[in-house]
């Protein structure tokens, strides 16, 4: 199944790819260099690449493993109920104030390009699919059930 995903993301995951690629290169002279020195046991400058490498190469996994993607274009997003590329307004019983949730997918999350993104598979967002304004949700959260409600519903492109 393929993972949902904003043009503007794809776009972005497209340049943080290529930099990380280009980081890849980078790190993989600095290794060669750094061998060139000498004995790798007691050589920091090597470890200190090879470990830099290590989390290019699993950033770079990570960011690969949500493949193949749908790219959702904003002019498709709808606002009559909540799913994914909206920011959705949620005030929480007891609270005074509402907070805006942005429910995307991993990929949004992982790039951090939203505050209080909500990725459609998790439990909170698999709760507000669907949901219309002024529709009530309940969840447990620490072993308390917590109700919320949808006070609106927009196209994340109004940011």
């Amino acid at each position: 199944m393929a993972t949902l995903i904003l043009r503007d993301t794809h776009s972005a995951l497209e340049k943080k790819m290529k930099s990380l690629d280009k980081s890849k290169k980078e790190t993989s002279l600095k290794i060669r260099d750094a061998a060139s020195h000498g004995d790798l046991k007691e050589n920091g400058e090597y470890h200190a690449a090879r470990e830099e490498q290590s989390f290019i190469i699993r950033k770079t996994q990570s960011l690969q493993t949500h493949s193949p993607f749908q790219i959702i274009e904003f002019s498709e997003i709808e606002t009559d109920k909540v799913g994914f590329g909206n920011k959705v307004t949620i005030r929480e019983e007891g609270k005074d104030e509402a907070e805006d949730y942005y429910l995307l997918g991993p990929i949004e999350f992982e790039l951090d390009l939203y505050p209080l993104v909500i990725t459609y598979h998790s439990p909170f967002g698999q709760a507000i699919v669907g949901k219309k304004i002024d529709e009530n949700f309940t969840l447990e959260i620490r072993g308390k059930e917590t109700k919320f409600t949808i006070t609106a519903i927009e196209n994340i492109s109004a940011e």
